[in-house]
């Protein structure tokens, strides 16, 4: 159910704090039990796509290990799984949650599906769709709380997940062409067109989360220009991330990289650790 990818719910949670939600126990408590189904939706998305993708993961030295491309789990005990994983999220939002929720988790798991069984072989299209995943993520943490979804942190998700889903292409693309093992062909094997639309949008997203600290609205809405600040922080993350995206060998995709990483997860937890005592402490 790649443990790995579990740090992927943290946006379900980012409209509690920019919210103004976070001293709220009420609030708190609907935003980790959204977090939490939707990290069991995303597991019977990820159980689906690893049945479907099981011969081709067998050929791949990174993804061989996956339990169903290495016969530990059986294909049909996992879809079992998936479909239990699903009942058990929905369930839970449709009976604890605002009826929303559970209409955005739905959704999601339909966009999963079409992702494993169409989107993703189409290349201009399954990154957007990736990204359409994380979206729904801040929607659905932002109908949990409840608030009104904030434009600025939907747009900047949006940004951001499309950044990680094409440095997830170049991690493949870098594999392909034979980086597994050899240091000195660190990203060399990966499209420059790629790698440049990589960098473009790790750029857009830290250039656009400044233009949200200092927008107008932001500092009225929080009542200080303090959150400009924590840019730093997002920028320390972005550049490691880009560092590790590039240099390791053998080549990691985002999920890995952010799980594994001490660097990005700190820099991660002291951004959300600042934002939430900067939007406390001017209220």
């Amino acid at each position: 159910m790649r443990p790995s990818h579990a740090w992927k719910s943290v946006p379900v949670l980012a409209p509690l704090v920019f919210g103004h939600r976070a001293g709220d126990p009420a609030s708190v408590g609907r935003a980790a039990l959204a977090a939490a189904a939707f990290t069991l939706a995303a597991s019977a998305g990820y159980l689906v796509n690893d049945v479907v993708d099981a011969p081709a993961d067998r050929l791949d030295p990174r993804r061989a290990r996956r339990p169903i491309a290495s016969g530990a789990l059986a294909p049909l005990d996992a879809l079992l799984a998936a479909a239990l994983l699903a009942a058990i999220a929905l369930g839970a939002a449709y009976a604890l949650l605002p009826l929303r929720v559970g209409g955005g988790l739905a959704i999601y798991l339909a966009l999963s599906l079409s992702y494993t069984c169409l989107w993703k072989r189409f290349p201009p299209l399954g990154p957007l769709v990736v990204a359409g995943g994380f979206v729904l993520r801040v929607l659905v943490g932002s109908w949990a709380v409840p608030v009104v979804p904030s434009p600025w942190l939907v747009a900047l998700t949006g940004v951001l997940a499309l950044a990680l889903a094409l440095a997830k292409r170049e991690a493949d693309a870098r594999a392909a062409g034979g980086a597994l093992d050899s240091p000195t062909r660190s990203g060399s094997d990966a499209p420059a067109s790629l790698r440049l639309a990589t960098d473009a949008l790790l750029v857009v997203s830290l250039a656009g989360y400044v233009a949200y600290t200092v927008a107008p609205d932001t500092v009225a809405l929080h009542g200080t220009t303090r959150l400009a600040w924590t840019a730093m922080l997002v920028a320390a993350a972005l550049g490691r991330f880009r560092q590790r995206l590039r240099r390791s060998t053998p080549p990691l995709g985002p999920a890995e990289i952010v799980a594994s990483d001490p660097w990005i997860l700190g820099f991660g937890a002291a951004w959300l650790a600042a934002c939430a005592w900067i939007v406390a402490a001017s209220h």
